[in-house]
Order: structure tokens, then sequence, then C-alpha cells
């Protein structure tokens, strides 16, 4: 028997690359920015009113304006931007910054992941854990194919009121895409497209669904 019933998937699907050239050649790419959480100044209610405010206070003499593309608050605290060296060499002298960390392409490591994971399903964590009944389980990964069978929700229960993401529509994908084990997916894509770079069919969708088809 596969022990898969109650384990929910979210898929994040990411997508960046890391330098581009502008009409003006100067070299810019999309970065993450660590920011020091407790270091928000008090005139800001939020941590993302405080990051936009802070790429706006940047100057950009060399004619290239800092683009936010998203604000972290989980995982770590912070943003992602589109910046120029000038905005680099700048925001590493504001109060709060921790560090930048480029974007970069990743690379799959597998599509077996309790062998990946060294799991036993007959010892060990793995049964110790119930084969994560009712565990939410979030996968970076290039994308979902719903229509596969490792997506079946035949006789699942019911999403955890817990649950607080979104499955995000786009390209061949939409919320109908989502079940009771596929409970979320969502593309991360703003970094290509303020590079320029095409999203498109045959070779990807602008969306969380995947063109490999796993």
């Amino acid at each position: 028997m596969e022990h898969t019933t109650y384990k929910l998937f979210f898929s994040l699907v990411l997508v960046s690359h890391i330098v581009i050239a502008s009409s003006t050649n100067v070299e810019c790419g999309s970065f993450i920015i660590h920011m020091d959480k407790a270091a928000i100044p008090a005139p800001f209610s939020t941590h993302h009113s405080w990051y936009t405010s802070t790429l706006k206070s940047l100057s950009s003499e060399d004619g290239n304006v800092p683009t936010h593309l998203y604000t972290y608050k989980n995982v770590m605290n912070g943003f992602s931007a589109v910046l120029s060296k000038s905005h680099l060499d700048q925001l590493a002298n504001i109060p709060g910054h921790i560090a930048t960390y480029p974007e970069t392409f990743g690379h799959l490591h597998t599509t077996h992941t309790p062998t990946f994971l060294g799991l036993n399903k007959h010892a060990g964590l793995w049964p110790a854990g119930s084969f994560g009944s009712d565990m939410i389980i979030g996968i970076i990964d290039s994308g979902v194919w719903p229509e596969s069978k490792s997506f079946n929700d035949q006789g699942m229960l019911p999403v955890p009121r817990r649950w607080r993401g979104a499955c995000e529509s786009g390209t061949e994908f939409n919320s109908s895409n989502c079940n009771r084990k596929l409970i979320g997916a969502r593309s991360f894509s703003k970094a290509v497209k303020q590079m320029n770079l095409t999203i498109s069919l045959p070779d990807d969708y602008d969306s969380p669904r995947d063109y490999f088809g796993h």
C-alpha cells in the first residue's frame, strides 16, 4: 500500500536570471536582499513599505531605476529586486542590510524524493512520522503537470483550514488544476519578465505548469 493518502503538496516555480545589459550598457541583475526584520524604522507600518521606500531612495545616476520584485517574510526577511552595481553599493550601507545574493538558475536534483532523502518506509523517520500524514509539503520545482497520477487526490481529506496559499492562474493552468492533494501552486517569474526574456510555448509555460511533464 502506498503511504501517500494525507500528504498535501504545493509547488513553487522559481525562475530567475543573473545579469542583463540595459540600453546604457550598465549591467543589472536580479538579487535577493536579506534584511534584519528588527531594524525597521518607526515610521513604517509594514516591512514591504520599508523595502519599497528604500529602493525609491537609491540614486540612479546610471539611468537604471531599481525595480522591486518580491517581498519575503517567512523563511527569511527581505526582498528581491533588479539592481545595478551602484544600487548594491548603496544598499550595503543601509541599516538593516544583512546580505545580498544574486539570483541564479537552479538545477533539478531528483524525481525520486524518498530515495533522494534516504527514507525507508519500513523503519526510521518516515514511518515514525506517519508517512507525512496531514503535513503540508512545499516543493521548489520547475513546475507541475497536474494531470499526472502523482497528484490524484482520491481518498484525500479536505484541504486543511490552516492553508493560506494560492493556486495561481496562468498559461494552461488555473485554480481547477489544484485539488485536495495539489493544494496550491505559484510561479515566480517577474525577474525573467523584467529582463525581457521570453516564457512561451512550446518550451515553457508562463504559469505553474511544467512542460517536462512530471
